[in-house]
């Protein structure tokens, strides 16, 4: 094999990468208005805002530990740079959980912690549905698999609180790429069936493309219609609710292409050009 080949067999991955995605961004908007991901998408957006408040009272309490009282405001600073409006219900319910950092029991703990738990549960859910698995894990796995997502999710959040106290690196420039590497993970990680890894970047960058689209029309839609919605009180809950349901559906979207790409790639062989013969 000679060293001009080698930009060949590149060249051809790509190409065929860049196919099966073409055919697996068809198949996926098939598939997924074939499914049930619509319902399983309102079930994200419904425990995403029963788990939203225990999830920040728990991460804000340890941060507020760990950083003391100075940098109290980053958690408030981080919802308002990752949200596409002015959720005030947030911002108001996550100054005053900061302010006030609680002292929990050991029942109280595992209140907290299951209730957290509740959203990333049914995102593992949706997402094996999605993958078409027929034995999906068993209750308590399944638990464990939404305990380590929450983990996970915590320590970048805190991450990414020390990293906005301390400089301005966290922006919306930086949604986007953070979304696909934490969705591509949920795409490897979440379906109780074999995934390979080069499988699921196609879906993720695809899903953080959409989502950044999504985050961006959804930001102008509140600024220029904020005038006709509803009381403040009201209106900010369901457009959290609403901005969480499309984050879902474009996520499970990525799940049915990440899925079609796998099984297309399984069906069709490598096409990789022959290496010339030597002179």
């Amino acid at each position: 094999m000679t060293s001009a080949s080698t930009p060949l067999r590149l060249a051809a991955r790509v190409r065929r990468a860049l196919r099966l995605g073409y055919r697996a961004s068809g198949r996926g908007v098939i598939e997924f208005y074939k499914s049930s991901n619509l319902t399983f998408a309102s079930s994200i957006a419904y425990y995403s805002l029963l788990s939203f408040f225990p999830f920040v009272l728990l991460v804000g309490t340890m941060f507020a530990r760990l950083a003391g009282d100075a940098r109290q405001d980053a958690l408030v600073l981080l919802i308002q740079r990752a949200v596409p409006g002015q959720f005030n219900f947030l911002t108001d319910a996550v100054k005053t959980l900061s302010a006030t950092p609680l002292r929990f029991s050991l029942l109280g703990t595992f209140l907290i912690l299951w209730a957290s738990m509740g959203v990333f549960g049914a995102v593992t859910s949706a997402v094996n549905h999605a993958w078409g698995v027929e034995k999906p894990h068993g209750y308590f796995k399944h638990k464990l698999i939404a305990f380590v997502m929450m983990s996970a999710a915590g320590l970048l959040l805190m991450t990414a609180l020390l990293l906005v106290g301390a400089t301005e690196i966290f922006s919306t420039r930086a949604l986007m790429p953070t979304f696909i590497v934490v969705v591509g993970l949920i795409y490897y990680f979440a379906p109780n069936a074999k995934v390979r890894l080069r499988d699921v970047w196609f879906g993720a960058v695809l899903a953080g493309v959409l989502w950044q689209g999504a985050f961006v029309g959804f930001a102008w839609y509140i600024r220029a219609f904020s005038r006709l919605s509803l009381p403040s009180g009201v209106g900010t809950v369901i457009a959290f609710l609403v901005w969480v349901y499309l984050s879902a559906v474009i996520l499970l979207y990525g799940v049915e292409v990440t899925a079609a790409y796998a099984r297309a790639r399984q069906r069709i062989p490598d096409e990789m050009p022959a290496a010339p013969p030597l002179q």
